[in-house]
């Protein structure tokens, strides 16, 4: 019985994987395109104003991505280093049901709820004490 568990446990990471490495390559896809962090000189002032707030939008779009793809990344290398799906904070395992839908997660639902408290996004938090 132990043996379907795990062997049941491997293909749900399984699964998870190819979806974080989807994810991943349609992340990796979008960055690539940077138009529109382009500077233009514009003659009009509105233009430059539109121009200056798409930029911005467009610079805040990049970092989520960014970040994206750190989590990602990270959550790879816990599956290939077996320590996937764990709470960085608690150790606890994090619910299969949150890893279904945010494989990349690195907080158990608690945790993760403490931390934005705290006003960090979950990840901030192991960064600052790094």
């Amino acid at each position: 019985m132990a043996t379907d568990v795990a062997t049941i446990r491997t293909a749900k990471t399984m699964r998870r994987k190819a979806a974080l490495e989807s994810k991943l390559k349609e992340l990796l896809d979008v960055s690539r395109r940077r138009e529109e962090l382009r500077i233009e000189h514009l003659a009009d002032p509105i233009d430059q104003l539109t121009s200056s707030a798409e930029r911005e939008v467009a610079v805040q779009q990049l970092a989520h991505q960014t970040r994206l793809i750190h989590e990602i990344e990270s959550a790879l290398a816990k599956i290939e280093a077996s320590t996937y799906g764990r709470c960085e904070r608690c150790e606890e395992p994090i619910p299969r049901k949150r890893l279904d839908a945010v494989p990349w997660a690195r907080l158990c639902g608690p945790c993760q709820s403490q931390a934005e408290a705290a006003g960090h996004d979950g990840m901030a938090i192991f960064e600052d004490a790094a």
